[in-house]
């Protein structure tokens, strides 16, 4: 599975990098797939983001739902 790099842009919308420098701009609501089980949440189980926001360390945090949850819980799947 490829491996992303992920950077927040706005409340709306985020930029993933590939490993050959392709950028994608993603705007919410956007899908992704839980790779730890958290909260509600199964491993597998793909949910949509509906805004982002960044934590005091400037660590990517999704709002989906009614919870806030780390973008390291979870995988974008995109073509480029």
């Amino acid at each position: 599975m490829a491996e992303y790099e992920v950077k927040y842009c706005d409340a709306n919308s985020i930029l993933i990098i590939n490993s050959n420098g392709k950028i994608r701009h993603l705007h919410t609501p956007f899908r992704v797939r839980c790779v730890a089980e958290i909260g509600k949440f199964k491993i597998g189980s793909f949910v949509y983001v509906q805004e982002v926001t960044t934590g005091d360390k400037d660590e990517l945090i999704y709002l989906i739902g009614e919870g806030a949850y780390y973008h390291n819980n979870f995988r974008i799947t995109a073509n480029f």
